[in-house]
């Protein structure tokens, strides 16, 4: 019984290790953030709201894919930040449910992404060794799914013409998101 109760602590002390560890990930930089406006608002209601804020010009749709889900970029620090947060306590509380940084990270030996602690699959193939060894400068990468759609994430990725195998087609624009996610991956 005594044994049970040391191998129940010993393992409670390693979940919680792991769950608490927050990996290798460091904070990102951001020039911009991410309002999540309701998903019932249409663009004219959102322009009407930001309107009194002066921000009609500066909102822009994250990408095609976030346009339904009401989605948005807007260049700020972390005082715009502060203070849209503010508002949205207040006069903005109902159709803004987060307002967050956009967060920009960059490869590095360990990437500095803070959900790298939950890519499980890039330890358990050893990319942090193959990291050490070469960065991935001069390679082609190959990216057989869905598609690819331009996201800010890729904007520094030469892309060359992909083909379409279920429709015959040049046209590689994803469908679905799942490519572009393997893609940015």
């Amino acid at each position: 019984m005594k044994g049970f109760l040391w191998l129940g602590l010993f393992l409670a002390g390693i979940w919680s290790a792991i769950a608490l560890y927050p990996g290798l990930a460091g904070q990102g930089s951001y020039d911009s953030l991410i309002l999540d406006f309701d998903n019932r608002l249409t663009p004219q209601q959102i322009e009407q709201l930001v309107q009194p804020l002066g921000l009609t010009d500066q909102l822009q749709v994250q990408s095609d894919f976030s346009r339904d889900r009401n989605l948005y970029i807007l260049q700020g620090s972390a005082a715009e930040l502060k203070e849209l947060r503010q508002s949205a306590k207040g006069d903005l509380k109902e159709v803004i449910e987060r307002i967050e940084p956009n967060y920009q990270y960059h490869t590095a030996l360990v990437p500095n992404d803070p959900d790298y602690s939950r890519q499980w699959n890039l330890r358990a193939i050893g990319m942090e060794s193959a990291w050490r060894r070469a960065t991935g400068k001069g390679v082609t990468v190959a990216v057989i799914d869905t598609g690819i759609t331009p996201v800010p994430d890729l904007n520094n990725t030469r892309m060359v013409e992909g083909y379409n195998f279920v429709n015959h087609s040049s046209d590689a624009s994803d469908d679905n998101g799942h490519g572009t996610h393997v893609a940015g991956t």
